[in-house]
């Protein structure tokens, strides 16, 4: 990997720096962590997409001399209210720029590009993702990938979240070129968790968030009805799952 000065990383080198000194775990992820995964910078990115974990938000209100914003409750950006503690969802409400989950937009003049940082969940040691009645679950360790010391997302976690973007943003053709650009990289190990998490209901979900008096559902024959009209595509991470599978 190009690990010079113009390797064109210079604001994920940026972002390490400035959260070099936060005592909890954080990540890079999105597009800047795919192409942290593929070795270079393979297109433009708005602001870096960083991960932290909902129970260590506070942490950012120890951060010094910049400007934080919130986006949440389908809100435009605005203060982030003093106590106010905020959750990795889910958040149902409306759709748009300013719903799902929580997330937070940070500046300062160290930064090139601002910081957006989103919660995830976790039980303990492991992550844990929701998408609907989908849960997934995995070892914190496990999804960690490191470049000059700089913690990013696994390509394969990442490509699952943006398997379902959830109802803050809707798929976009950046999200399909990351797909495009880090398949050819994962390994049969890595493909074959994300096609199973992708085909799956979910993981582990009774260990996690036992349903009162509900039993888990079986896989079933899909139906017509779920079958995309003629010429529609099939949803996202239906087709991903079907790549995923071919040598």
């Amino acid at each position: 990997m190009n690990t010079t000065s113009g390797s064109g990383f210079e604001p994920v080198h940026a972002v390490g720096s400035f959260l070099y000194g936060l005592t909890v775990p954080w990540w890079i992820t999105g597009g800047w962590a795919i192409d942290l995964a593929v070795g270079h910078r393979t297109r433009d990115h708005a602001n870096v997409d960083v991960m932290m974990l909902e129970r260590d938000e506070h942490a950012l209100r120890d951060l010094t001399g910049v400007d934080i914003e919130l986006v949440a409750d389908g809100q435009p950006p605005g203060p982030w209210p003093a106590g106010r503690r905020l959750t990795a969802g889910p958040h149902p409400g409306p759709k748009g720029p300013g719903a799902g989950p929580p997330r937070l937009i940070v500046r300062c003049d160290d930064l090139p590009l601002p910081l957006e940082v989103s919660l995830a969940s976790a039980v303990e040691s492991f992550w844990v993702f929701r998408r609907g009645a989908r849960i997934f679950t995995r070892p914190l360790a496990d999804i960690t990938r490191y470049w000059q010391g700089i913690p990013f997302l696994a390509p394969e976690v990442v490509l699952l979240i943006k398997a379902w973007p959830g109802p803050d943003r809707s798929g976009t053709d950046k999200d399909e070129r990351d797909f495009e650009v880090v398949l050819p990289m994962l390994s049969v190990g890595q493909r074959s968790w994300l096609k199973d998490a992708i085909e799956q209901q979910s993981w582990l979900k009774e260990a996690i968030e036992p349903p009162p008096g509900r039993k888990e559902a079986s896989a079933r024959p899909r139906s017509r009805a779920e079958e995309p009209a003629a010429g529609q595509r099939l949803p996202r991470h239906r087709r991903w799952a079907a790549d995923l599978g071919k040598p």
